[in-house]
């Protein structure tokens, strides 16, 4: 019941601090990223950006697995999708300088827009023919130039529903093809603290489990099915886990 009453508080609160941190964080890396794109300071306007989106959602987060990611380097990051929440989740929480796939209406937002395409974001049309699909590529390239790394979403979309749906083979073809790790990551708890297609934020316990890295060293085409299937076994057994135990 408190929850439903400070919830939207909470979401008036987090939209007007979040609208002015994107802005005067989204002009400071579209004007960085013209400088220096491999600027550390990118990374951390995005990561004080997602944070502060966090605070304000109410999130309390807990996160395991993050020794799987000592060694450093560039992954393919693949997560289950569950809310609006997930990616500054991600970006607050995953110890990597990550860039993400996004649909193209993102990038028709003032600043926000401009910003995440100055930090190359990979712009996404689901409704595209081969010619996008080359641009992707191009863009995916850039990631991989920079040394970054990046997640992927390959339900495609949100669950509606909170259950885990069918994975696309996308993501794991960019790892194959760059000879990338692939690290599967399970989330649970956004969507209850912010339920698809609905206004308010109503905050609560996330949880977020970072998997052992899956190599793609050698392997080809004909390997990416096996990824895919494997990956989305390691997060679908995690999930049925955390997903009502979030404490």
């Amino acid at each position: 019941m408190l929850r439903s009453i400070v919830a939207p508080f909470r979401t008036a609160v987090g939209v007007l601090v979040g609208g002015l941190l994107t802005l005067v964080l989204g002009t400071f890396v579209i004007v960085m990223s013209r400088i220096d794109p491999e600027s550390g300071s990118i990374t951390w306007s995005m990561r004080t950006w997602a944070r502060t989106l966090d605070f304000f959602a109410g999130l309390r987060i807990s996160v395991e697995g993050l020794e799987h990611l000592e060694g450093g380097g560039s992954f393919v990051f693949v997560s289950n999708h569950l809310s609006n929440l997930d990616p500054p989740l991600h970006i607050a929480e995953v110890p990597a300088s990550i860039r993400f796939l996004a649909k193209k209406e993102l990038f028709r937002y003032p600043v926000f827009g401009q910003a995440i395409r100055a930090v190359g974001i990979v712009e996404t049309d689901r409704q595209a023919g081969p010619a996008a699909h080359r641009e992707i590529n191009r863009q995916v390239a850039r990631v991989m130039e920079h040394h970054w790394s990046l997640i992927i979403y390959p339900e495609g979309t949100r669950s509606r529903d909170g259950e885990l749906k069918p994975f696309k083979k996308g993501a794991f073809r960019i790892a194959v093809d760059n000879g990338l790790p692939i690290v599967p990551i399970t989330i649970a708890g956004t969507r209850e603290a912010w339920i698809p297609g609905k206004a308010w934020v109503h905050g609560g316990p996330v949880r977020m489990v970072i998997h052992e890295p899956i190599p793609t060293t050698d392997l080809g085409a004909e390997h990416i099915t096996d990824l895919r299937d494997r990956a989305r076994t390691v997060i679908a057994e995690t999930y049925e886990r955390i997903r009502f135990d979030r404490r």
